[in-house]
């Protein structure tokens, strides 16, 4: 069992509405070491143990395949056009997203230190899970910086 590839994000967020559950979205790409290695080291062992099964959806968008995917409206698109849409510039990106796909918490960018990345994600996905159900996704505003992370090829 691993991280389910997703193909339609509506359907993905109607589970999440009725559940109650944030959206943990992994933007990654097919040939990049470092999405396989979160994959490997945090997010399948998250998934096989069960243990966040009332906490959150966990689902992976591959971007770089050239695959269709059902967007959170409903509509048919290129999956590489939702990483446009959320200014994702690096992969991996984690999304934490409320059923409608709207940003409930801060995204996490790339991966810094892989032994240390399963506490911070644990922090996050609490803090998501408390703003879904308190009704509080809307007071989180993602802004330019927490978009772009610390990339030096950017300007700011």
């Amino acid at each position: 069992m691993s991280i389910t590839l997703v193909s339609d994000l509506n359907e993905i967020g109607e589970k999440a509405h009725r559940e109650n559950l944030p959206i943990l979205l992994m933007v990654s790409q097919d040939h990049c070491p470092f999405c396989v290695e979160l994959k490997r080291e945090v997010l399948n062992p998250m998934v096989i143990s069960g243990e966040y099964d009332d906490q959150v959806v966990i689902v992976e968008l591959l971007i770089d395949i050239g695959d269709k995917v059902i967007d959170f409206e409903g509509d048919s698109v290129d999956a590489d056009s939702i990483a446009t849409n959320y200014n994702i510039w690096v992969t991996p990106t984690l999304l934490f997203l409320d059923h409608r796909g709207k940003e409930v918490h801060k995204r996490m960018l790339g991966v810094n230190t892989i032994e240390m990345f399963g506490y911070y994600l644990d922090e996050s996905l609490k803090d998501a899970l408390k703003a879904v159900r308190q009704g509080e996704p809307y007071r989180y505003k993602t802004n330019e910086l927490d978009q772009l992370g610390s990339d030096p090829h950017r300007d700011m």
